[in-house]
């Protein structure tokens, strides 16, 4: 379970043009909750507040107000136990080119506390998931960047975490591998697991997200399935009503 009540935060920045500080409200009181057994797709234009919001839940970063829950442990009072039920991909994460997937799966297991033999089982059954099992031997310095992101992947899997943040998961795969990546989440929603979804490839959303949530301005937009969201906006897709918002962001400013 995964719940947000009215979390905001703020940066402060240097003004391009005055070299002043000034504050920046990345996120504006959003609230949002992802049960069990969902899949959830939060959807944001770059700058609007979504990065933000999902290294809050993953507990990398606090909020400056309102309340975050995960597995029903407060982020700022039990980050640790957090991270420990949650695994996150994201869009910064690399692999290190001295090491095999092997190796660096080994050595994830151990941050985790998974025991070796196990971390080794499930290690390796994510690479073959992944079309990967063969170069599990093989360092990671010539990798190609899907092949990266097959194995920050099973990375992020290993634990077996019950909540699970994917911030662009197909990014670099080829379409074979990409609709593994999608039956993979689809086999984790009927696990009962929580998973958050961020992507710019909007049919993947319509697909497989039970509800979406758009992020605007640092505001949540939405927050329904995706065929209410089309209907409520009059739109054919989710394009159309991300350029709906924008417009409707940019009049306001």
């Amino acid at each position: 379970m995964i719940r947000l009540d009215e979390v905001h935060k703020s940066f402060t920045v240097k003004d391009r043009k005055t070299r002043k500080p000034k504050r920046i409200d990345a996120v504006r009181g959003i609230t949002l909750q992802v049960k069990p057994g969902e899949i959830y797709g939060l959807l944001g234009p770059n700058g609007a507040g979504k990065s933000t919001t999902l290294r809050m839940i993953a507990s990398l970063m606090d909020p400056d107000a309102g309340r975050i829950e995960v597995c029903g442990l407060d982020t700022r009072e039990k980050p640790e136990a957090v991270r420990a039920c949650l695994g996150y991909l994201s869009t910064d994460m690399n692999v290190y080119g001295r090491f095999t997937p092997r190796e660096l799966l080994r050595i994830f297991g151990e941050f985790q506390s998974v025991d070796p033999v196990v971390a080794e089982r499930r290690g390796l059954h994510l690479l073959e998931k992944l079309d990967l099992a063969d170069f599990a031997d093989v360092k990671m310095e010539g990798f190609s960047s899907g092949q990266k992101q097959k194995v920050s992947i099973a990375r992020a899997l290993l634990h077996d975490p019950k909540v699970v943040i994917f911030d662009e998961p197909t990014t670099g795969l080829d379409v074979l591998t990409a609709k593994t990546v999608l039956d993979l989440l689809r086999i984790m929603r009927d696990e009962g697991r929580t998973v958050i979804v961020s992507t710019h490839v909007m049919p993947m959303v319509e697909e497989i997200c039970d509800r979406v949530g758009i992020i605007f301005d640092g505001k949540l937009h939405g927050d329904a399935p995706p065929r209410d969201l089309l209907r409520s906006r009059n739109a054919r897709s989710l394009d159309e009503v991300f350029f709906q918002l924008a417009a409707e962001t940019e009049g306001g400013n």
